[in-house]
């Protein structure tokens, strides 16, 4: 046992060290060369929808008492993905986002930046540990909704037990963000955003009408309203369904007031 963790620990050091001779920022524009789906384009052009992302939610979530709170999630937004491409990710996948925040870190970025590269992948489970700062939490939502608008937009949406791409997942983890973080969130105008983004990017889509997507992902993200309110708040399920049916014929949709 000492000996392969001896040789484990090795490996790190050295993939550690040859990793912080580049900095994130220079492997950005690698990140064109990495898919992120067949159907969704590479990881470079989801980082730029990112940063578009944040830029619209970070003023939604009522920061202007943080005046620096804007620039550093764009700039955590646009390193978000840079340690996909370093050797100790490469080698330990489940240090992505970790690392990159201590690389970040290393590189002088500010401490809300690296904090926020660390904190996007938060929940890594239906109760798992949220993001802790605000930028970490504006990247983990930009994040989560840029996928499952992506997947249903190309028509990739769960059924049933199949769900390959963990969006009910990624459902959930939006859902405690907003309501758990009492986040006052227009959401149907951020999933009309994040859908944008997609068209305005070239990713070729399903034949669903503007409308008709919008309302497929809203009523996957209501879906797991109800789990949410089932098993944390013990509602009545015919009374959630009465409240999100109205709010699903109505204007914007806020989650906090729903709840």
């Amino acid at each position: 046992n000492e000996r392969v963790l001896a040789a484990r620990l090795a490996d790190a050091k050295f993939f550690f060290d040859e990793d912080r001779k580049t900095r994130l920022e220079e492997r950005v524009k690698k990140l064109s060369g990495v898919i992120f789906h067949q159907k969704l384009g590479t990881m470079g052009q989801k980082e730029e929808r990112l940063v578009q992302l944040v830029s619209v939610l970070t003023p939604a979530i009522g920061a202007s008492d943080h005046p620096n709170l804007l620039n550093a999630c764009r700039r955590a937004a646009q390193l978000s993905k840079a340690d996909l491409l370093t050797g100790i990710v490469g080698e330990f996948p489940e240090l992505q986002g970790i690392m990159g925040g201590e690389y970040a870190k290393h590189d002088g970025e500010p401490e809300a930046v690296s904090q926020a590269i660390r904190e996007q992948y938060l929940p890594k489970a239906l109760e798992g540990e949220l993001p802790q700062s605000l930028a970490g939490l504006v990247l983990s939502l930009a994040d989560r909704l840029d996928t499952i608008a992506g997947f249903f937009h190309v028509g990739m949406i769960p059924t049933g037990s199949e769900d390959p791409f963990a969006l009910r997942r990624h459902a959930t983890a939006i859902v405690r963000i907003i309501l758990e973080k009492n986040l006052p969130l227009r959401l149907r105008q951020f999933i009309a955003h994040a859908r944008g983004l997609l068209v305005g990017g070239g990713i070729k889509g399903t034949a669903d009408s503007e409308q008709q997507g919008r309302q497929r992902v809203a009523d996957f993200l209501f879906e797991r309203v109800r789990h949410y309110g089932r098993t944390v708040h013990a509602l009545r399920d015919d009374v959630m369904e009465a409240v999100l049916r109205a709010a699903a014929s109505s204007g914007p949709i806020d989650l906090v007031d729903l709840l």
